[in-house]
């Protein structure tokens, strides 16, 4: 609601209709309705949940000893709601078009772990560790919602469902699924300078297509620690040095269970006795998506060397961590054509992908005297680069997916905009059927024209780098902590400023209506190239897609931590091992964001996926895909300011 509308009527009472003098948007209900309206407006939600997790050993022999450990989580969760008329969720004016829903969610897991170690030290020199491990998960969920229309009075609310006037039963949800793994480990060492270790596994998935549900896949690891070695030990500055490398296989199968079976959807046929379809047609089902018997695990050979040091009596330490993966059989959800009339498409093994890595992590004591006073640093960077290797089919590009050989898996690929057409522009912007203020388009193809071949790929959603800091401080009894964490080089899709007239995007975007987000805005006095000019007359300007990729980098304080310990000669006396009160603030603020300070949004680090409306003109191609991070106006990042006391005894 806007505010330049009045929320209260000359004598006092609430109006219902704010903008009923105004021709657009004039049927917005007051959102003051939805205060003090608990018989009118319901929202209830009741969770019980426990875990229960037994641990049990048995020494065998002195070097041989058995354990078992037993997880059970269940969780139960009642959702209750109602929306009564005459209120901002609800414009109906009687109880006969009151909204209701009842929904009830019950989900159980459990975990067995068994396993063998032996440890064998020979000539105190040798030393041998054996580990053989079983594993099964088993989890299970299963939920239902009822919805409804109408009630014969507002406190009934969804308490009586025989009273409510018409029913609609919703689909319901079950799934199981299960998974058991074998694994075999040896770790030799010699000296405690020279340490290997092999590996060998073998897991069996339940979602996955029968006779393609096990998998077997190696590791191996190799250390040194060098500062054991005498052409090290003698030098002062070092304080340790270890080299270590590894190379190995893991798989995923991280899908939904029943994936492989395909799914169907309710639908009628167009023939019948009756003549309304949905209501008295034929009944039937169509296919949603394609079943595929042949899905299994998805593979990730990965190699990885790095280095782990402490300098300076050990008042710096970190690690250096270089890694190079190769995936193939990668699960991913493809795109079938149209004509095919599966919607949902299917999900595949398809393609191979590529990464390497960087990943820097540093430990520092800045300061410590012996009043007491101590400063430490922890600071890490990482940075990870990804390419397609290989499609299906041996293809280059798959437009319908968004993917392209030699690229990132979430690439943006749409026009590109270069400006707004301006007034001096008028008789090279009409050659392409535009107009000053529209979008322009670079012309890639230099044909006089924007066509499907002008499109290229404009941007990603990979990262340049992503870092984080922490800082600790330490007085007496007092400690301070703050931590700050960034993004750097990332884009971002912040759906609001797009419309497509239809349910991507935000509608009426640059429509001329109310409650729009303030942009810099084309007009004959403001020569931007930023926005386009508005169009009352337009829902879904043309190319606003180009509009929405924007810089998410950001460096944001993510906690502030002040505590104080109370001192242990008190807490004796009452058998208190510590006291500690404290207080602390959650992502109390954003230190920089270019999305930010353009007033374009609320905040750059991503909240969703979807939403993004398709390249306009492009023939079906995904610009954005539906994977790809997007950012909202609707929720503003949540601010925790907490209090609490830390008590052992």
């Amino acid at each position: 609601m806007g505010p330049l509308f009045k929320p209260y009527n000359a004598d006092g009472t609430l109006n219902f209709k704010p903008a009923s003098s105004q021709g657009v948007d004039d049927q917005q209900i007051n959102p003051l309705t939805s205060i003090d309206n608990e018989d009118l407006i319901k929202a209830f939600q009741r969770r019980f949940q426990f875990q229960d997790n037994f641990y049990g050993e048995v020494k065998i022999l002195n070097e041989l000893k058995f354990k078992t450990t037993f997880g059970f989580g269940w969780s139960q969760t009642l959702s209750d709601n109602y929306t009564g008329p005459n209120t901002v969720f609800n414009g109906n004016t009687t109880t006969a078009n009151s909204n209701l829903s009842q929904a009830n969610a019950e989900g159980w897991q459990y975990t067995i772990d068994n396993s063998l170690e032996y440890n064998k030290t020979i000539a105190s020199r040798h030393k041998l560790t054996a580990l053989v491990l079983q594993e099964i998960q088993k989890n299970h969920f299963q939920s239902q919602q009822f919805n409804g229309v109408g009630v014969p009075a507002d406190f009934l609310q969804d308490y009586n469902w025989q009273q409510v006037y018409t029913v609609n039963p919703q689909g319901g949800n079950f799934s199981e699924n299960a998974l058991i793994g074998y694994m075999a480990r040896a770790i030799y060492s010699f000296n405690d300078k020279y340490l290997l270790t092999a590996t060998v596994r073998t897991d069996g998935a339940s979602v996955l297509a029968t006779g393609h549900q096990w998998v077997t896949y190696p590791a191996f690891n190799v250390g040194w620690n060098l500062d054991k070695e005498n052409f090290i030990h003698n030098i002062n500055v070092i304080s340790s040095l270890k080299l270590r490398g590894g190379w190995g296989i893991s798989s995923n199968a991280g899908i939904n269970p029943y994936t492989t079976l395909g799914s169907l959807t309710a639908s009628f046929y167009n023939y019948g006795s009756g003549t309304s379809v949905g209501t008295n047609y034929v009944n039937g089902y169509t296919i949603n998506t394609a079943p595929n018997p042949d899905l299994t695990w998805e593979k990730t050979a990965g190699l990885n060397i790095a280095v782990d040091f402490g300098l300076f009596k050990n008042r710096l330490t970190g690690s250096i961590d270089y890694y190079d993966t190769k995936t193939s059989k990668i699960l991913l959800q493809k795109k079938l054509p149209g004509s095919i009339g599966i919607p949902g498409g299917q999900l595949t093994n398809v393609g191979k992908t590529a990464s390497h890595g960087l990943e820097i992590s540093l430990s520092s004591l800045n300061v410590s005297t012996k009043s007491g006073f101590t400063w430490r640093t922890d600071f890490n960077l990482f940075y990870n680069r990804e390419k397609i290797v290989a499609l299906q089919n041996n293809l280059q590009q798959d437009l319908g997916n968004g993917w392209f050989v030699g690229q990132p898996i979430t690439v943006i690929y749409d026009y590109k905009k270069v400006g707004i057409w301006q007034t001096s522009e008028a008789t090279q912007a009409a050659a392409y059927g535009v107009k000053p203020g529209d979008i322009k388009i670079q012309d890639m193809s230099k044909d006089n024209a924007i066509t499907a071949a002008d499109r290229a790929i404009v941007g990603d959603f990979q990262p340049d780098f992503i870092s984080g800091m922490t800082n600790y401080f330490r007085y007496k009894e007092f400690d301070l902590s703050f931590v700050l964490f960034g993004r750097f080089g990332q884009t971002v899709v912040a759906t609001y400023l797009s419309a497509d007239g239809g349910g991507n995007g935000y509608p009426f975007f640059l429509n001329s209506r109310v409650e729009q987000l303030k942009v810099n805005y084309w007009t004959p006095r403001n020569p931007t190239n930023e926005f386009p000019q508005p169009d009352a007359g337009v829902d879904g300007l043309q190319y606003t897609s180009t509009l929405t990729y924007r810089d998410g980098s950001f460096i944001k304080i993510r906690t502030i931590d002040l505590g104080y310990n109370l001192s242990s000669k008190l807490l004796n006396k009452a058998h208190i091992q510590s006291l500690r009160f404290y207080v602390s603030a959650q992502n109390p603020f954003i230190l920089w964001s270019p999305l930010v300070k353009d007033n374009l949004g609320l905040d750059p680090e991503g909240n969703g996926t979807g939403n993004a409306i398709t390249t306009q003109g492009g023939g079906g191609v995904t610009s954005v895909p539906t994977r790809a991070i997007t950012v909202g106006m609707g929720v503003p990042p949540t601010r925790q300011v907490l209090f609490g006391i830390n008590l052992k005894f």
